[in-house]
Parts: C-alpha cells; sequence; structure tokens
C-alpha cells in the first residue's frame, strides 16, 4: 500500500457559507457523505458512518483546521485525511458561486485507487443533489448487488 493524493474540484452555483453548512452541519451532512456526529471546532470530532458503501467502516476523524467559511481539514482514522477549501467565484444565479477543492490524502492499495476516486466523485455529485434540495435517501440508496453481500456458492 501507498499513501495516494487524489485531488477534486467541483463549482457550485450557491455561496460559499450554503456550500460550507453543507460541509459542518451534521443534519445535512447526512444527506450526502453518510450519518455524521460533528463537534464543529478545532480538534473536534468528525463521526461518519458511510451508510451507502458497506465496504467502508464508519470512522472517527478529528478536525484539524477549520477557517469558517473556506477551510476544513479532517485527519480520520480509516479514511486518511480530507481537506476542503471553498473558494468564493462571481456569477451564479444568486451573483455568487463556490468552487469546492478536496484533496484526499491516504494510504490505498493501488488496485482500490480508482474506486476511490469513483466513490468521491459520486459524494460530490450527492453533495450537488443536496444543495439542490434532494438530499441522499440513504434507505433507497443504490448498492450494486455484488457490493451488498458475497456470492453464495452454487451447489
Amino acid at each position: 500500500m501507498s499513501v495516494h493524493e487524489l485531488q477534486f474540484e467541483r463549482d457550485y452555483e450557491l455561496p460559499r457559507g450554503i456550500v460550507w453548512a453543507a460541509l459542518v452541519d451534521p443534519v445535512l451532512v447526512s444527506g450526502w457523505l453518510g450519518e455524521a456526529d460533528i463537534y464543529v471546532a478545532p480538534g473536534g470530532r468528525y463521526r461518519l458512518d458511510w451508510v451507502g458503501s458497506p465496504h467502508f467502516p464508519g470512522t472517527d476523524g478529528t478536525i484539524e483546521t477549520i477557517l469558517a467559511p473556506g477551510r476544513l481539514t479532517i485527519a480520520s482514522e480509516r479514511h486518511g485525511k480530507f481537506d476542503f477549501r471553498l473558494d468564493e467565484l462571481e456569477g451564479g444565479s444568486r451573483g455568487t458561486s463556490t468552487r469546492l477543492r478536496l484533496t484526499v490524502t491516504a494510504v490505498i492499495d493501488p488496485p482500490f485507487a480508482g474506486r476511490v476516486r469513483e466513490t468521491w466523485l459520486a459524494a460530490l455529485e450527492q453533495l450537488a443533489e443536496l444543495l439542490r434540495g434532494h438530499p441522499v435517501d440513504w434507505a433507497r440508496y443504490p448498492v450494486p448487488v455484488s457490493r451488498s453481500r458475497p456470492e453464495q456458492g452454487r451447489g
């Protein structure tokens, strides 16, 4: 296994404060990333249970950096470090937009780096849906059969 740094960039046509809330409010985080328990302060707890990803056990993290509404860095026990940066952009339906830059630094077995990247791309799309007023319905979240349960032996 080796350390990988995955970088993502996504623009949202909403003010930075709204996108920021979706990173730190436990109810909003639960609507796009996973069930969350967050104490918003330097050194605060950032617990995530990856409801839609049965192969990712929940993880406890610590908020390393919090500079509202521009930067949030979380060091997790199992999934590395997540560094979210929000930049304000001109334009958008409300006159301002937000560019989210995410860097995930984690020890990943090379064959699984692509899956981790796909998982984060899907999560950022789920964030976009949440910001449009459509949180993930975790009870109906699609989990491919091949990933949801092990194959049964054939008789």
